[in-house]
């Protein structure tokens, strides 16, 4: 349901919050400097799985918690309002790269421009959530939930997902994993492994032993989660220190992703979560907090894009967050809680260019004079990839994956590149939009004129 937005003064005018409550809260929780890092994969592997070839899609879903400025990554240049709203948090268009329809690209983030320019990256400019409160809680759950708003003991959309896939397939029947917890979006009836990305060294096998005999004793369901976890970890060539100390804890998730998703029988569907995208205060332009941020960001999908380099064709990957940052900026130099956001997609799976609409920076249409407008519902997205890529039935996207979201979130087409390996088309689906549709030179491919406004 949609909650209504409260008026607010002008945010230049005073000075804003350096943090929030709610995600001060979030960030305790996940670690030093707001990186910590979630994997998440399908559990059980069967015999199927094992014999399958490299062959078959990945997804990864990337969650950029606390709500991520995209207007900063995916700067509208042919928008004079944006430069106006945004003074000195503008970035330089001649210092910015430059993608297409009149958009550019923050210089941080020159590996997504260089798959970008390989037609491997795609963006969609302002996507929002069924619910808008601009708070990180309730965002996260309904982006996690998938559905119109909170509610208590759901799933998460991403163990629905497994759900509806035929089982002994590689895409169920791949492994559930999770580093450091489980979230909700992976939250349901398929199994769930915690697998975490760590500093220091694995035990030797001589202290392994004993717990292995202990839990062979008393508990067979703990041995058994326990032989997998070792397997896990196996797979993962963890062996010794599992990180490189001189990457990121990002990158270093990001590695650990890619052998996982690289392993026969390994992972097909996988999710990481990094935190720090709050920028109330001193979020800087072409350096300080938010270009650092980006710059891990861009360098672990180059590092996954090499280490994926056997399975990238059949790779997509999907960057979002639960909110984006208003279009002024505040007092102290930075941005607050937003609506619309940007979608950032890659792969070698991925149609590069702009998908979706731009609603425009001009203050009078702005949502509640403060918030670009999303134009799409980002359920469509996820339909539109798990769709085209992973071979879903629309029909169980709109009922079981994002239930009740036919009308309000019918699948974003086109954002997939179809091969041979996808399912045969069916009578049913959707057209694909055309070449001509997806090459025109403006901002704006007119997903509007074929579904009309989103209204949440």
């Amino acid at each position: 349901m949609t909650r209504p937005l409260p008026a607010r003064p002008l945010p230049s005018s005073t000075p804003a919050r350096h943090d929030c409550a709610d995600n001060r809260l979030t960030l305790t929780r996940r670690g030093l400097m707001g990186l910590s890092v979630g994997l998440f994969s399908s559990t059980f592997l069967s015999e199927r799985a094992r014999a399958n070839t490299l062959s078959d899609a990945r997804l990864l879903i990337v969650v950029l918690r606390g709500g991520m400025d995209g207007l900063s990554l995916l700067v509208p240049a042919f928008d004079p309002a944006y430069y106006t709203a945004r003074g000195p948090l503008a970035v330089p268009p001649e210092q910015a790269l430059a993608l297409s329809g009149g958009f550019l690209l923050h210089p941080a983030m020159r590996e997504v421009h260089a798959l970008y320019a390989a037609g491997e990256t795609a963006f969609v400019p302002s996507a929002g959530l069924p619910l808008q409160t601009r708070s990180h809680f309730e965002c996260q759950e309904v982006l996690e939930n998938g559905l119109a708003g909170s509610r208590p003991g759901a799933s998460g959309w991403v163990n629905r997902l497994l759900s509806v896939l035929p089982r002994g397939e590689p895409l169920r029947d791949g492994r559930m994993l999770a580093i450091n917890s489980n979230p909700l979006i992976v939250r349901g009836s398929e199994p769930v492994l915690n697998w975490s990305s760590t500093w220091f060294p694995r035990l030797r096998s001589s202290a392994v032993a004993p717990l292995h005999q202990i839990y062979a004793a008393r508990d067979p369901e703990l041995l058994a989660m326990h032989r997998l976890g070792l397997e896990v970890d196996a797979m993962a060539g963890t062996d010794g220190l599992q990180n490189d100390p001189d990457l990121p804890p990002v990158v270093n998730g990001f590695r650990g992703a890619a052998r996982l998703l690289m392993t026969a029988g390994g992972p097909r569907v996988a999710v990481l979560a990094i935190d720090g995208w709050d920028t109330h205060a001193e979020q800087g332009v072409l350096d300080g907090q938010f270009a650092e941020r980006l710059s891990v960001l861009d360098r672990a999908l180059g590092v996954l894009r090499r280490d994926l380099a056997g399975v990238w064709d059949s790779t997509a990957v999907v960057v979002t967050t639960e909110f984006g940052r208003t279009v002024p900026a505040n007092g102290t130099r930075g941005t607050d809680h937003g609506i619309g956001m940007p979608v950032l997609l890659a792969g070698g799976a991925v149609r590069g260019g702009i998908h979706g609409d731009w609603p425009g920076c001009a203050p009078g249409a702005l949502l509640d004079g403060y918030d670009l407008r999303p134009t799409l519902d980002l359920r469509s997205v996820f339909k539109g990839v798990l769709s085209g890529h992973l071979g879903v039935d629309p029909a169980q996207l709109d009922t079981v994956v994002f239930p009740d979201s036919a009308r309000a979130a019918p699948l974003l087409q086109g954002l997939i590149v179809e091969t041979t390996s996808r399912r045969p088309r069916a009578a049913s689906d959707p057209a694909p939009l055309t070449e001509a549709q997806l090459s025109v030179p403006t901002p704006i491919l007119a997903y509007r004129q074929r579904h009309g406004a989103f209204v949440p």
